[in-house]
């Protein structure tokens, strides 16, 4: 993390420290909560919180010194400050002044699903022959990347920085900050089309990660999808290509499931490589961490070391066993390139247990939302589910598509979590498998957890 002086620190603001003879701060803070010794607490102004009025708290637990915005009232006295026209842009300030001090090669990754476990699987194959810095869990937005910045060590040699977007312009700004050496696009889906329109325009946004890459970087890209081909070739830059296709540079050439993962081979190798990850999206996401250890030169025995390093589950497709029952807990969001994604890891589990599809609303899928829910319907099928259930008002008509299919007593929507989490309690007598899938705003993670709570009385 960055340790610097006062004085170095104010300098890379071009603004002045008071009180700051001796003193030295160690890593960054914006929670007064979570201030250690050492730290510079930045103080953010929200909408219904300003960070300033816990300055004491911040001294208290051993902040060195702090930012203050000059409009900002009741500063401390004898307390080294450093004053800014803003503490959020000062933050961000700070962590590209601090980046162009490090020496590490940057790669800076988006895509609308699969960017946080591919991210993760690139750090853990990377970090099989270097030192390795990563952005923590989603800290993907204009905060949480220049803290990320701020926490990688000075004797880094690659820093895995994730770019989140909402809006166009997102990750312009992300990307001018990190200024990438390889930039990485995951793929171009559903999320985030309540904001931007359509397909095309997300591709557009998601692109707009190249004009901050090194002119000597390259773009890694997802050759299987035309919209992002269409914004890809608008630019002249180095490029790679990944995907199912025999016409990318990196390609799947066989891919054996087996309970808890995959078998993989690609195309430039006759190595079997082991995906300890259900899902063909989850092999997918693997080809395109393979495809980046290529680049940086590392050998098939590192990526495989890398592959088998645990990742943390965080309701990403987290599998979790109580007696006969499994839960596939893919809780964290929800749109419909993820939801296909979900259920072909649960069709790919080979069992004679049931299997249920438990689904709640895809938020912000904008004015194509009824039409989306109603084809992921088209994903369902009884030849590999045992049901469908519903809870949610969007979801009502993924259930409605789904009756012709499946019948209304293995389709079934619910108005309350009560009655939904009694009809599945009577599935569980018998072997089982259980997937839930919704986006984190309905907060299906209790659902999940008052499930296994009554599987473990």
């Amino acid at each position: 993390m960055i340790r610097r002086n006062l004085q170095d620190v104010a300098a890379m603001l071009k603004a002045t420290a008071s009180h700051s003879v001796g003193t030295t701060i160690t890593g960054v803070a914006i929670d007064s909560r979570k201030v250690v010794p050492g730290n510079l607490f930045i103080p953010l102004q929200g909408n219904h919180s300003d960070g300033h009025a816990y300055i004491e708290q911040a001294i208290e637990n051993g902040a060195s010194a702090a930012l203050w915005q000059k409009d900002a009232t009741n500063a401390p006295t004898d307390f080294p400050l450093i004053l800014v026209e803003d503490t959020l842009k000062a933050l961000q300030q700070l962590a590209y002044a601090y980046r162009n001090q490090l020496k590490a090669t940057f790669i800076g990754i988006t895509g609308s699903n699969g960017k946080t476990t591919t991210k993760d699987m690139i750090t853990n194959i990377l970090a099989t022959a270097y030192k390795v810095g990563k952005t923590a869990g989603n800290y993907n937005n204009e905060i949480g990347v220049p803290l990320t910045l701020l926490d990688l060590d000075e004797d880094v040699e690659m820093a895995v920085i994730e770019m989140g977007m909402g809006r166009p312009g997102d990750i312009r700004f992300l990307t001018d900050i990190v200024q990438p050496h390889i930039g990485i696009i995951t793929n171009i889906g559903h999320a985030h089309i309540v904001n931007l329109g359509s397909l095309e325009n997300i591709a557009a946004a998601k692109m707009e990660l190249v004009a901050g890459i090194q002119p000597e970087g390259i773009l890694l890209w997802n050759g299987d999808q035309p919209v992002l081909k269409e914004q890809v070739d608008k630019h002249d830059l180095r490029t790679k290509t990944f995907g199912a296709a025999p016409t990318n540079d990196f390609h799947v050439k066989n891919v054996s499931p087996y309970e808890g993962g995959s078998h993989m081979t690609i195309s430039d190798s006759p190595f079997i490589f082991d995906v300890p990850f259900p899902g063909y999206h989850q092999a997918m996401n693997a080809l395109t961490a393979i495809a980046l250890a290529r680049l940086v030169h590392l050998t098939d025995e590192h990526i495989q070391s890398g592959l088998h390093t645990p990742i943390p589950a965080d309701k990403r497709n987290d599998v979790r066993t109580i007696g006969h029952i499994t839960i596939l807990d893919d809780t964290y969001k929800s749109n419909p390139e993820s939801v296909r994604a979900a259920l072909q890891t649960l069709y790919s589990i080979k069992t004679e247990a049931k299997k249920f599809f438990i689904m709640g609303d895809m938020i912000d899928m904008g004015d194509e939302a009824i039409q989306l829910h109603q084809q992921v319907a088209d994903e369902c099928t009884p030849e590999q589910l045992d049901g469908v259930f519903g809870l949610g008002e969007l979801t009502s008509y993924t259930i409605l598509a789904a009756e012709k299919t499946f019948g209304t007593a293995k389709a079934r929507h619910f108005d309350q979590e009560e009655s939904l989490m009694k009809h599945l309690r009577s599935l569980t007598n018998e072997p089982c498998i259980l997937l839930f899938k919704a986006s984190r705003a309905l907060q299906f993670e209790r659902l999940v957890e008052a499930l296994e709570e009554s599987l473990q009385r």
